[in-house]
């Protein structure tokens, strides 16, 4: 169905711009197709990270050096369609120590950054409805704080969908968003297995924002995936957000999250279970220092767990990326975290450290996951570059492999 839109979405731009060309003449003016791809932008983002990895289980570390480059372009508005291309390449320096999913070094740790050249992102968006932009093709989506829905973008190779979107905020203060996917494009390439999903999926949300009463978001993620029918589930739930000032010349203020959500097997999902999500979080900033102190918890009844295949995962249960999938048994996340923001260093450099706790545990039974310590800095420097150095140490326990990971990554951006 996906398909047939975007070619009859094609045909309509090419018939605007044949019309044109009859009724009007271009020996004068530009056209208004020239004159959008004249006024848009190049898309420009190369990011080379080192990445090692000393897992419990194996004999040797993993070493990665990779490269990810982005490139494409981003046209103006014609006759109300703005087109976007964008096109990705990610590669290793060096021979492989590590396990990328694809290059059968098993012997290694897994860092997922296998090679891969793609079309990233290909889009058309139609802005004729007042307030309500409706954009069909591959594209990134991002819902809420990427719980449930995300782009991965830590990983080198970017997590993009086949996807129809229609978002609006004709209503003052509330804004409604409805995604169809027909295929998720995942972080492993076309070269892995199970590298695309085909889908029937739906992402439903709305956010009203009452100011300083917060910001209330509801939101339906109704997932069959083809490939994966186990990872099919209807998830409905609910988040509040609010940051409250109370000194605004210290920069005093205290923030608070909470979110619940219930799932159950949906489409060809070969299990019968209904789970929930529960998160809270209370923040504390006295500028430039912030303390939160947050738990999280998915369920799970010893046969499966509450399942997030299409989150941004690396940012939730600690950066050392134990628990991609929620084990059987449900999981708890207490976990602290202070950081220290200098918006305006030296040279117009903006610096942040950060370091977090994790405490784990299982949802049902107790059971000890262990611990992990995360740390990091990272320094954004003449205006388009980005340099990030971090580390994970996890505890193992269990059947989880204690773990240490290093990051250091340089990243341009335009």
């Amino acid at each position: 169905m996906l398909r047939k839109i975007l070619g009859i979405s094609a045909a309509a731009v090419i018939s605007a711009t044949a019309a044109y060309a009859e009724g009007d003449t271009l020996q004068t003016t530009d056209s208004p197709i020239i004159d959008a791809i004249k006024s848009g932008k190049p898309l420009i983002d190369v990011r080379y990270r080192f990445e090692t990895k000393d897992q419990d289980g194996f004999a040797e570390d993993a070493i990665a050096h990779t490269v990810r480059t982005r490139f494409g372009y981003e046209a103006g508005e014609a006759y109300h369609f703005k087109v976007l291309v964008e096109f990705e390449n990610v590669f290793s320096i060096g021979s492989d120590r590590f396990n990328s999913t694809t290059n059968g070094a098993t012997a290694y740790p897994v860092i997922a950054d296998p090679d891969a050249t793609e079309l990233n992102r290909a889009q058309v968006t139609f802005t004729g409805i007042e307030k309500t932009p409706i954009t069909i093709g591959r594209q990134r989506y991002n819902l809420n704080n990427h719980r449930f829905v995300g782009a991965v973008d830590f990983r080198q190779n970017q997590q993009t969908f086949d996807a129809a979107r229609l978002s609006s905020t004709i209503i003052d203060n509330l804004t409604v968003d409805y995604v169809y996917i027909d295929r998720v494009h995942r972080i492993f390439g076309d070269a892995h297995p199970m590298g695309e999903f085909d889908s029937n999926s739906h992402v439903i949300s709305a956010a009203y924002d009452a100011g300083a009463f917060g910001t209330i978001k509801g939101y339906g993620v109704l997932l069959d995936l083809e490939q994966a029918p186990a990872l099919s589930s209807a998830t409905w739930g609910v988040r509040y957000e609010n940051v409250v000032p109370i000194d605004e010349e210290i920069g005093i203020k205290v923030g608070v999250v909470g979110e619940y959500a219930s799932q159950s097997d949906y489409a060809a999902n070969p299990f019968d279970y209904a789970h929930e999500y529960i998160h809270g979080e209370v923040s504390l900033s006295v500028a430039p220092l912030t303390g939160k102190l947050g738990y999280e918890q998915l369920g799970g009844d010893g046969v499966i767990g509450f399942s997030t295949p299409l989150a941004t995962l690396h940012k939730f249960q600690g950066f050392a990326d134990v628990f991609l999938a929620t084990p059987a048994s449900g999981i708890e996340d207490l976990y602290g975290t202070l950081s220290f923001a200098w918006p305006e260093a030296p040279w117009g450099t903006a610096i942040t450290l950060f370091t977090t706790y994790h405490e784990f545990e299982s949802e049902s039974g107790d059971v000890d996951f262990g611990q992990e310590v995360d740390a990091g800095v990272r320094v954004k420097f003449r205006k388009h570059w980005t340099a990030e150095l971090k580390g994970a140490h996890y505890d193992g326990a269990g059947a989880f492999a204690g773990r240490d990971i290093i990051w250091a990554s340089l990243r341009f951006q335009y």
